[in-house]
């Protein structure tokens, strides 16, 4: 059996601000034209999702996977619901995504701040833009590597979902 999870729109979202967030961290420098247009393309591509989070598909939407006390709690006590097969994110993995969502805001913000006549030159919005990219890259790495161990303990598959937008009952996946 087959599970409709992410829909088009996150998984481009997903794919291309991991690309270019990496362009950007590893490959571009900072005062680059590229690395320039690049952050306004995932500032853009941002704020898509951001809109998306309201009014999409239900995966998509904040609503389904915010955080709350009351799912963390149900979260940690209940080992069988950590990783149902065809839900999206769990509150754990819901507390990663908006932390990433808010660290790469905080990276375009203090990117463009930098640009702005006011703040031409002033030392606090680069430095809030290497720490926020810094935080942000480790916190890709987190993620990653979370998505590989909890793969391989659960069976359940992370990846392919985000491919190809389903995921199947079967655990060998």
């Amino acid at each position: 059996m087959s599970y409709f999870v992410w829909d088009w729109v996150v998984r481009l979202f997903h794919w291309s601000v991991a690309s270019l967030f990496l362009l950007n961290y590893l490959v571009f420098e900072g005062g680059e034209d590229w690395h320039e247009i690049v952050g306004y393309v995932v500032a853009a591509l941002l704020l898509i999702r951001m809109g998306w989070g309201f009014c999409g598909s239900r995966h998509a939407r904040f609503s389904d996977f915010s955080p709350t006390v009351s799912r963390l709690k149900r979260y940690f006590k209940s080992p069988e619901l950590r990783y149902p097969i065809e839900g999206g994110h769990n509150p754990l993995g819901a507390v990663m995504v908006l932390s990433m969502l808010f660290l790469l805001a905080l990276v375009a913000f203090s990117g463009w701040l930098q640009e702005t006549d006011r703040y031409w030159g002033e030392e606090w919005p680069q430095l809030l833009h290497e720490w926020s990219a810094n935080l942000l890259m480790a916190a890709v790495v987190i993620h990653i590597l979370a998505v590989l161990i909890i793969q391989k303990h659960t069976g359940v598959a992370l990846i392919k979902p985000m491919i190809t937008g389903h995921r199947s009952g079967n655990k060998e996946e």
